[in-house]
């Protein structure tokens, strides 16, 4: 068994953490923050009786509350896992094309998530084409600002690699989710360990025929997901 060092730590670790702080980032802003904004306006554009209805997260419309900043926290942590899958999958996707790819996939994937067609969301708000276009933008949004986050934050010479404790800093945001984080982070050394000592699984992880799988079911989920997507669109204007 090998030996593992506390230097062996900072390179995998402040590439796990470029991951997790782009996510959290990304989806406290844009989940969160620009969520919020999303139902501000729509508020404004729709029937002034819905202040104080509840949506179909269980949120009141047009209230700031504690109820606010769960969901802030729970979009933020969302986010995580948005970066640690594009960990996971970046290496399928070829490099000037990260960006693009993950904007669609977020946008189909995350939009078919969001749209609820029998939810007072998409029934009681208005105009119906703006709510379901922002609840489109705001994965598309994530998924573009994620991954441009993530690989700037991988380049040699970022400020997360740059010292000895900065990819810790980066890790932070994984202590709020208490156990979870724990996991993440004991999966990821665990991972790590293996790749280290069966350097054979990770050329088989990077070989074309893994790839190529990875691609075909990124394909397969964007596909069902925009099949739902397009369903529910259509049920909402009807």
């Amino acid at each position: 068994m090998q030996r593992i060092t506390w230097s062996d730590l900072p390179s995998p670790g402040a590439t796990l953490a470029s991951g997790v702080s782009s996510g959290f980032v990304s989806g406290l802003l844009i989940g969160g923050v620009g969520g919020r904004l999303a139902m501000l306006l729509l508020r404004l554009t729709s029937d002034p009786a819905l202040h104080g209805a509840t949506t179909d997260d269980g949120f009141t419309i047009g209230v700031f509350s504690a109820q606010t900043l769960f969901l802030l926290g729970v979009t933020a942590g969302l986010g995580i896992l948005g970066g640690l899958f594009y960990l996971i999958v970046r290496g399928w996707i070829p490099d000037r094309r990260r960006v693009i790819v993950m904007m669609v996939f977020f946008g189909i994937v995350g939009g078919a998530g969001l749209l609820r067609p029998r939810g007072i969301d998409f029934t009681k708000l208005s105009p119906l084409p703006l709510a379901v276009a922002m609840f489109v933008a705001i994965p598309v949004a994530y998924g573009a600002a994620m991954p441009w986050l993530t690989e700037r934050m991988l380049r040699e010479g970022s400020a997360i690699r740059r010292g000895r404790w900065t990819w810790i800093a980066g890790l932070s945001p994984l202590a709020a989710a208490n156990v979870v984080g724990v996991l993440v982070l004991l999966i990821a050394l665990v991972v790590w360990y293996v790749g280290r000592s069966a350097p054979r699984t990770i050329a088989a992880w990077r070989s074309g025929v893994a790839t190529w799988i990875g691609r075909a079911l990124l394909v397969a989920a964007a596909v069902a997901s925009g099949a739902k997507l397009v369903g529910d669109s259509l049920e909402i204007h009807s």
